[in-house]
């Protein structure tokens, strides 16, 4: 059945874009519409919508900006999300003609140096197709949290005592003042902000999410050095979401240590944490007892530019950063 893809503002489709995803049993859609499309959109953004014969949106993709940084080199990024494709309209071929549009439109209008996203196995033959590849995986480490167990690896790793406190959620202010006095570091990773983390946070994929701020403890007076976001994940495991520190004033063997005595002080008996494999922060997960489980996901990479980017061993991307919600 003939098709026709069109860019556009999402916000200008966005009663035709919800109506298709809840034709589909997506009942929280719309909310996550709300909160993380205007923003996106307003960051440069865009959809891409199919629509049928009767002009009705049977198909939709759409690609948020991410900013990626480290201490020696900046990115542009499209993070693509929300691949959909109406039952009666589905098939390999119309998936892959949608990306392939917006590969071609990303590419032509310059405003992007790679675009990425962490594909569901259906989807992993359209994006190839499309001329992503996949250039590392997501993989999650869990850590016991036995208090011999993590004193052994706190020493092996000479873990910097820490003070960490929770944030509630009236008290962005202080998650403001974090982010900002955090330089980008050596990592290559996307930028993070107070209106980020807005977008992405709640819904059904991350309740129970938390703030915890840390700082050195050999100087109680100090401005805060590190945030992490933490989620129950489920009975006895805290996860954690995102993680930022200032590589100037404390390690991230300081920053892991702490986070995992809070999470034993608070009655969890496992922490986990999910991350690119094979980098330099799964060095630090293992160094700090983290081990990996089974469970991976892919990450595809697409370059729109001929910008260099540093080598995948370097990258740093956590759950915050894949295109699940």
């Amino acid at each position: 059945m003939a098709v026709e893809i069109e860019r556009c503002n999402s916000l200008l489709r966005a009663d035709e874009i919800k109506a298709l995803f809840l034709r589909h049993d997506r009942p929280t859609f719309p909310a996550l519409f709300d909160r993380a499309y205007p923003p996106a959109m307003a960051a440069g953004g865009s959809s891409w919508i199919a629509r049928d014969a009767q002009g009705a949106v049977v198909g939709h993709l759409a690609a948020f900006p991410r900013v990626f940084r480290s201490a020696v080199g900046r990115a542009r990024a499209a993070l693509l999300v929300d691949l959909f494709i109406e039952e009666g309209h589905r098939n390999f071929w119309l998936a892959v003609e949608l990306c392939r549009r917006a590969v071609g439109d990303l590419r032509s209008a310059g405003d992007f140096d790679f675009a990425f996203t962490d594909p569901t196995a259906p989807a992993q033959l359209v994006l190839k197709a499309a001329g992503f590849a996949q250039c590392a995986a997501f993989e999650r480490f869990v850590t016991p949290l036995h208090a011999l167990y993590n004193r052994l690896f706190r020493i092996a790793a000479r873990a910097e005592p820490l003070l960490a406190v929770r944030v509630g959620r009236g008290q962005e202010a202080r998650v403001a003042d974090v982010l900002r006095a955090v330089p980008p570091g050596s990592y290559f990773r996307a930028e993070r902000s107070l209106e980020l983390y807005s977008t992405r946070l709640g819904g059904d994929v991350t309740r129970g999410w938390e703030w915890l701020v840390l700082r050195p403890r050999r100087d109680p007076g100090a401005s805060d050095a590190a945030l992490a976001v933490t989620a129950r994940q489920h009975e006895g495991t805290l996860s954690i979401v995102d993680l930022v520190w200032d590589e100037r004033r404390v390690t991230v063997a300081s920053v892991l240590q702490a986070v995992i005595e809070v999470a034993r002080q608070e009655g969890y008996r496992k922490l986990s944490v999910a991350s690119l494999a094979n980098g330099a922060f799964t060095g630090a997960l293992r160094c700090r007892g983290f081990i990996r489980r089974a469970d991976t996901l892919p990450l595809f990479v697409l370059r729109t530019s001929r910008a260099a980017l540093p080598p995948f061993s370097e990258w740093l991307l956590t759950y915050f950063d894949g295109s699940g919600w």
